[in-house]
This record gives structure tokens, sequence and C-alpha cells, in this order.
């Protein structure tokens, strides 16, 4: 026992000296794994090099190229106009949509108690857990059961079906929060409901409402595997990225890839800045 007991104080104090550092080396090799790939994309986008994987030198003839209209490296700039527009579309009316019945979902669950609450919550976090090719295959029997043909509106139906969610969830957050009794001095002051939830809900919750649209949109934006199974013979931008790949890698590729990054990420980012920390 004594030897035990020597060996546990010997790795406890290992620890307490060592413990930052290797738990700093394991985080940032995890981080490396994660990332790097990444990276090197980015960087390959300024490669002066047809061959995407040969370093030539610094360029942005591809970014010039492409806004300019010329194909390059089998990327067609209207085909890509198209996508893109489709992806807008798509994810522009997902957020209007969701964000509207989001905070109504949220409202509901935050203020109301009524029979089966615990189980529709967990339903309204189902589209966050559940595997997105699950999702998609989901949809897709479900729109063939109802003879609904597939195209802009069936994906803008997929999308909203777990855009909702994510709004839902920020929103609901930003009302755990929310100090109630800002609306009760409001009623007692003479204003009416939907008064008190325009001039105190409201700006209260902005943040989380912005921070929930601007998410949904990046997710909506970004989303292939649901896209992919919904949306028939029309064409967005991760699914054009993906026709593209399947070509080959090409300076082309590695410029789309980066911009949809740079969309993506932007929003995100923008999205937890309005948030705020969760914690």
């Amino acid at each position: 026992m004594s030897r035990m007991g020597t060996l546990r104080r010997v790795r406890s104090k290992l620890m307490e000296r060592y413990g930052g550092y290797i738990l700093g080396v394991e985080a940032g090799l995890v981080y490396l794994f994660l990332y790097l790939p990444i990276a090197v994309l980015v960087a390959l986008s300024f490669n002066d090099s047809r061959y995407a994987i040969v370093w030539r030198g610094f360029t942005t003839q591809w970014y010039e190229q492409l806004l300019a209209g010329n194909t390059i490296s089998r990327v067609n700039p209207e085909v890509a106009f198209v996508a893109l527009q489709n992806s807008i579309l798509i994810a522009v009316v997902t957020v209007v949509v969701s964000v509207v019945f989001g905070t109504m979902l949220a409202m509901a669950l935050d203020r109301y108690v009524f029979p089966g609450k615990s189980l529709f919550a967990g339903i309204v976090y189902m589209p966050l857990i559940i595997p997105s090719i699950v999702m998609g295959i989901s949809l897709l029997l479900f729109f063939n059961f109802i003879g609904l043909d597939q195209g802009l509106g069936t994906a803008i139906i997929g999308h909203i079906a777990f855009d909702i969610s994510y709004v839902t969830v920020i929103v609901l957050a930003r009302l755990q929060s929310f100090d109630e009794t800002l609306e009760e001095a409001a009623k007692d002051l003479g204003a009416a409901e939907l008064e008190t939830f325009r001039y105190v809900t409201l700006p209260a919750i902005k943040p989380g409402i912005i921070a929930g649209a601007l998410l949904g949109f990046a997710m909506s934006f970004d989303d292939f595997v649901v896209t992919f199974f919904i949306i028939g013979n029309e064409n967005t931008l991760p699914i054009f990225f993906f026709g593209m790949v399947r070509q080959g890698i090409s300076p082309g590729v590695n410029v789309v890839a980066t911009l949809i990054l740079a969309v993506t990420l932007g929003a995100i980012v923008l999205a937890q800045r309005i948030q705020g920390p969760i914690w």
C-alpha cells in the first residue's frame, strides 16, 4: 500500500506541475488535426499553378478570373452564379420563416406549461442531433409520398425543418436570462400585450433573434447532405462545389471552397458576437 501511495503522490505532483502543458499540447494537436487541412486549402487557392497540390508561388489570378467571369479550371462562372443565387434565395427565405416560427416556439416553451411540453421540446431538439443523411432521406421519402415535385421549394421546406431548431435554441437561451418583471412593470404602467412585446420583450431578445438568424443563414447556405436529397435537378453552391471536386482538385475548386468557408465563418462569428457568451 505504501508503494502504491507513493506512486500516486508522484503522479499527482507530476500532473500538478506538467498537467497544464500536457493538456495544452494535446489541445494544440487536436486543433491542428482539425484545421490544418482547411488552412492548406485556403493557401492553395492562392497558388500560382494549375496543379492544385503543387506550390508554384503566390497569386490572386484565380480570384480575379472568377470575378471577371472567365472559366478557370473547369469552373463555369455562369453556372456558379446561378448556384449562388439559389443558395442565397433558399437561405434568405429559410431564415425569415425560421426566425418567425422559431421565436414563437421559444416563447411558448419558456412562458407556458401545456400537456406534452417535454415531448414537444424533445421534438424541437431532434433536428440538432439526428444525422443529416437520415433527415435528408426522411424528407425525400415524405415528399415522394405526398407527390411533391423536388426543387427549390422542397429545399426551402427541408431547410426550415432544421433551421427552426437552431433559432429556437438560441432565442430560448436569451429568454431564460430575461427579467420578466420588466414586462410586469410595463403592464402595470398601462401597456397592452402587443406594446409590451414590441417595446420591452423584443428589444431584450433581439440579439438572440439576430444571432439565430445569422447562424440559420450559415447552416442553410452551407448545407449539402439534406439539400442533395431534396433539391431535384436544381443546384446550390455546395452541390456545385461537390460536382467540381468529383472532376478533380483544381485552383477553381480551392477558390470556391475558400469563398464558401469565408461566408460561413463570417456569419457564425457575427452571430456569436451578437449573442455573446453562452455561459
